[in-house]
């Protein structure tokens, strides 16, 4: 059976009132006082960690990450018994590098969307803000830990130029627009 098109539809009647004139609105503004809005409350000059603090929390941090992935590697080798440690993490080191990138990019992630800080920042007294003062996102924080790799992989550059730039910015903190502050634990 051929379907068949509803075809243009019909006119509908539809009858308008005449223009019946808008009713006129007074407004005044005589009686109300000009109000200013409240100004944002400024957030006290906050002080650059610096560069050998980040260090210091930088040691511990490693060691940290360092003491997970050796619990990985003597639980692997516990599953897997072998008559030479060390040659078998050698024919497999681009895995076991990418389970200990792996675990310090969690380990980042979790302690800066948690808390705004590592374990060896809290030991140093710093706390870690975006610039405009707030506690990085969770999103923040994964691209943050994700970057960091990219410091890591340019032989360190990434994390040394925090020795040296005037906030002890490191470079996935610059892309991130984040910076370390100097913050006491209960902060």
């Amino acid at each position: 059976m051929p379907q068949r098109d509803s075809g243009p539809p019909l006119p509908v009647a539809i009858e308008l009132e005449p223009d019946a004139p808008a009713p006129a609105l007074d407004i005044s503004f005589d009686d109300e006082e000009i109000t200013e809005p409240e100004p944002r409350p400024r957030r006290s000059a906050a002080q650059w960690a610096s560069g050998w603090s980040r260090l210091f929390a930088w040691t511990v941090d490693g060691a940290l990450v360092g003491a997970f992935a050796g619990a990985h590697l003597v639980l692997a080798m516990q599953v897997v018994p072998t008559a030479y440690l060390l040659e078998a993490v050698r024919a497999q080191l681009p895995c076991w590098l990418a389970l200990a990138s792996a675990l310090a990019v969690a380990y980042s992630w979790l302690f800066a969307a948690l808390g705004a800080r590592t374990p060896g920042m809290a030991l140093a007294g710093q706390r870690l803000q975006t610039l405009q003062g707030d506690a990085p996102s969770v999103s923040q924080a994964l691209v943050r830990a994700v970057l960091s790799q990219l410091s890591a992989a340019l032989c360190f550059f990434g994390f040394i130029l925090a020795l040296f730039d005037a906030r002890g910015q490191t470079l996935h903190d610059k892309l991130c627009r984040c910076v370390v502050i100097v913050s006491p634990p209960d902060a």
